[in-house]
């Protein structure tokens, strides 16, 4: 085939795919927005990530259906959301971020989504966040891993059934009780990691990345990170080597990994310094063999306390 012929083919193939992602976007603004999006009779909530999507579905129940853009397995921090994704954003009645930094691309759909009669929190804009010296670059940076620290994410549960009770009063009876039920786990977890990590040996903890501050800050240690507040920022060789200094002054025991990043920088820290490794998840999203476990954020909150204690040297109870 003569070249000329094929990028002109390419070229048409390439506009007909863009231009029906445009048409469809233009087909459906072009329609009155409801009150509602109906989807099988009710309100439909689209959530970035993970948490949120669980903090919502606890609270909606069977009264709204709810949608996480960033896929299973998936970490959060570079994700990049596809035209299908955004299409699906823009027609929800509720649109939950977090903010600060994690999913920036929310701010940018965010008038589109508000201009054709949906709602958006995002949970950054109302919460206390901790400004601190990214480990990866040095500089001040917001910390958005809030939803770590049960008594912010019991704030966070309240923004979702606020919004919720606004956008649909007729179920407000419903979306306050699992509310009251959800917010009642969240209290019982603080008491948890109150009581677990009372009286603990050492204060000090390694973790992947920057994630753990707002939990450090409730619970009173102090966690140092290899990489920066996102897990794709390389940490380097400086970094490995004062980290490996302090795991030995401190008497390290264990350097933390993480679910969905690779382990292998935190071993090869972990073997320099004489160190084990345990999981401490930061509940960016949940793996394959997570979800088919059933496992949630309580469980895996409950397993992040367990690690704590056991690397941490704790006595619970004491």
């Amino acid at each position: 085939m003569d070249r000329k012929v094929s990028w002109f083919l390419v070229f048409v193939l390439v506009t007909a795919s863009v231009g029906s992602v445009v048409l469809s976007r233009a087909a459906w603004f072009s329609q009155p927005k409801p009150a509602a999006t109906v989807i099988g009779g009710k309100p439909g909530i689209v959530a970035t990530f993970y948490p949120l999507a669980a903090f919502a579905r606890a609270i909606a129940g069977d009264a709204a259906t709810v949608t996480t853009v960033i896929p299973q397995g998936m970490e959060p921090h570079d994700y990049e959301p596809t035209p299908q994704d955004i299409l699906a954003a823009e027609r929800a009645d509720l649109f939950l971020a977090n903010g600060a930094g994690l999913d920036e691309w929310a701010w940018k759909i965010r008038p589109d989504i508000e201009a054709h009669g949906g709602s958006v929190i995002i949970m950054g804009d109302s919460l206390p966040l901790l400004t601190q010296a990214d480990e990866g670059t040095g500089s001040p940076a917001q910390d958005p891993h809030f939803w770590l620290d049960p008594v912010l994410a019991k704030g966070e549960a309240a923004m979702i059934r606020d919004a919720l009770v606004r956008r649909d009063p007729t179920s407000a009876g419903t979306y306050a009780a699992n509310a009251d039920a959800l917010m009642a786990k969240f209290d019982a977890l603080d008491r948890s990691f109150r009581t677990g990590l009372g009286s603990c040996a050492m204060h000090d903890i390694i973790t992947s990345h920057d994630a753990f501050n707002y939990l450090a800050n409730r619970y009173g240690f102090t966690a140092h990170a290899i990489a920066g507040i996102s897990p794709e920022e390389e940490p380097s060789p400086r970094r490995i080597a004062e980290l490996s200094d302090l795991a030995k002054s401190l008497g390290t025991r264990y350097i933390f990994t993480e679910s969905l990043v690779s382990p292998k920088i935190a071993r090869t820290l972990a073997a320099e310094a004489g160190a084990e490794t345990l999981v401490f998840d930061p509940l960016e999203g949940l793996t394959a063999s997570e979800a088919a476990a059933g496992a949630d954020y309580f469980s895996i909150m409950r397993d992040n306390l367990a690690n704590l204690e056991t690397a941490l040297g704790c006595k619970p109870g004491m």
